[in-house]
């Protein structure tokens, strides 16, 4: 999961077909990953769900940086009127939606392979701007925030979720387990949660299920275009 290319935005086409059993399959190998993934200790759908708990109510236009293999925006759907989500990787999409389908929300979400430094929309676009296990992906995390900011409503919400110290031990022991290796560089979270206060947002820190969540809301007055 990483949100961040220089490529041309690209809509995944929500209505493009897929097949009942690509969609079973998928779910399938989805839920073998959450039981692996629970031997070491880490409940991804209890994670999501604590998140969830933070960030909603959610109003107005959402959306999501880091689509990944869609299990945030797939369980964050059902509670708002319609999100967009954003991932440089039009494949990892491909997962997410087939698990949109799954769950019955495919048009609660509009999938967009972009740039998440460079969003490609206006100013003050969305009523909320979320995102959960990606930031730690970011090759520039400030730039990424000034752009989810940018996009941000006055008075919307942005909440930010991503691994604990903690959750992230947790991880490495799972790609050690897999001879694989997990990025994780030091958190941003009370350097920005110290510098969005500075700004006149609300901001609440919340850390349970491996995660640390930073809520936010934004002054009424124009969100700063240049946070950090």
């Amino acid at each position: 999961m990483n949100p961040m290319n220089k490529t041309t935005p690209k809509t995944v086409r929500n209505r493009q077909r897929l097949s009942s059993d690509e969609i079973q399959a998928n779910h399938a190998q989805q839920e073998e990953r959450n039981a692996f993934f629970r031997r070491f200790g880490y409940d991804q759908g209890a994670a999501v769900e604590f998140v969830l708990s933070k960030a909603l109510p959610l109003s107005g236009p959402v959306l999501d940086i880091g689509t990944g293999k869609g299990r945030f925006v797939v369980a964050l759907a059902p509670h708002v009127a319609r999100v967009t989500t954003v991932d440089i990787s039009a494949a990892e999409q491909r997962y997410a939606r087939l698990e949109a389908a799954y769950a019955g929300v495919t048009d609660r979400i509009r999938f967009l392979a972009c740039d998440a430094a460079k969003l490609p929309w206006r100013t003050a676009r969305f009523d909320a701007v979320v995102s959960m296990k990606a930031i730690h992906h970011l090759e520039d995390p400030d730039k990424v925030l000034a752009e989810m900011l940018r996009v941000l409503r006055p008075g919307g919400k942005l909440v930010l979720a991503d691994f604990s110290v903690g959750g992230f031990r947790v991880m490495d022991v799972i790609h050690r387990a897999e001879g694989r290796t997990h990025p994780h560089p030091p958190s941003r979270f009370l350097h920005w949660k110290a510098q969005l206060r500075s700004q006149g947002f609300r901001v609440k820190h919340f850390r349970d299920r491996h995660h640390e969540v930073l809520v936010a809301v934004a002054p009424v007055a124009a969100v700063p275009k240049k946070l950090l």
